[in-house]
């Protein structure tokens, strides 16, 4: 926005298809030796994260009871990693019967029928523009129609992941700073945004189905990829259940992870980094 960064054209930016298929090669692998997967649907998905519109892995995958969670997590981060990507994240659907500390809010919209992406931009507009209480929405991947083309979509996801948004969003930053429990009411906040949001976008023909769903969500960033490979690397074999957890299939429960305490070590790596004199300040990308 400022013009001050470094311009390069889309054919060094957009992956083309072998970078694509060399890029996920060690994650489909992952998954080909895990014989809890039932089903993967993997691709190219448009994204939008605030004015930029980029390429991103798509993967979905429905496993049953004792998959290797943690190896998938870590073959994402090793390649996120690899990639030089800023951020990367990995997060798994909770059912209207589980829980988790580390829960994130999200809105899902599926269209009547595939829709052309430049025709979104009412929709786009009432979803980034909605009003009320929350924090804006400045971020969402497409749903694609299929794995070989991302010019037609039946869908828009969006995961609200405070732990990304505070790299360059200064207010939520600062809240958090000041009081990292504030997370569990801005979690609530921006659900009951998303609530309001639906019940609006339900009205519009164009739209089969608007809703609001909880993830169970792992977040890392090029600040603690490493720390995060290494812990995950250690477990051999996936985890059952313990008797008192709301989950069915551990996922941050792995990590011990919680709302209060990824948003304190992320402010904190953050504070790190910023402490850390260079000479040459730059900008990398935000990508997820």
């Amino acid at each position: 926005m400022a013009r001050d960064g470094h311009v390069l054209p889309a054919s060094r930016v957009y992956p083309n298809r072998a970078d694509f298929t060399k890029f996920v090669h060690p994650i489909v692998e992952v998954l080909k030796c895990d014989a809890h997967v039932d089903a993967v649907a993997l691709g190219l998905v448009l994204g939008r994260y605030g004015i930029s519109q980029e390429l991103s892995v798509g993967l979905e995958l429905q496993a049953g009871g004792g998959f290797n969670a943690a190896a998938l997590v870590t073959s994402v981060f090793r390649q996120a990693r690899w990639a030089g990507q800023t951020d990367a994240f990995v997060a798994r659907a909770l059912p209207a019967d589980e829980w988790t500390d580390n829960a994130r809010p999200s809105l899902t919209i599926r269209f009547c029928e595939p829709q052309r992406i430049a025709a979104l931009g009412p929709l786009r507009d009432r979803v980034t523009q909605f009003p009320g209480d929350g924090w804006p929405i400045d971020g969402f991947t497409t749903i694609p129609v299929g794995s070989e083309t991302i010019g037609m979509v039946q869908g828009l996801r969006y995961i609200f992941l405070p732990e990304i948004s505070i790299r360059w969003d200064m207010a939520l930053r600062a809240r958090l700073a000041e009081d990292p429990e504030e997370i569990d009411i801005i979690l609530l906040d921006q659900a009951g945004k998303i609530g309001r949001m639906c019940r609006e976008l339900s009205t519009m023909p164009m739209v089969a189905d608007a809703r609001l769903q909880w993830f169970d969500v792992i977040v890392g960033g090029n600040e603690d990829y490493d720390i995060t490979i290494a812990t995950l690397a250690r477990e051999i074999t996936a985890r059952s259940a313990v008797e008192t957890s709301m989950t069915r299939k551990p996922f941050s429960e792995i990590l011990n992870l919680c709302s209060v305490g990824v948003l304190r070590q992320r402010l904190g790596l953050f504070e790190e980094v910023r402490a850390v004199p260079t000479k040459v300040a730059g900008r990398s990308p935000r990508g997820a």
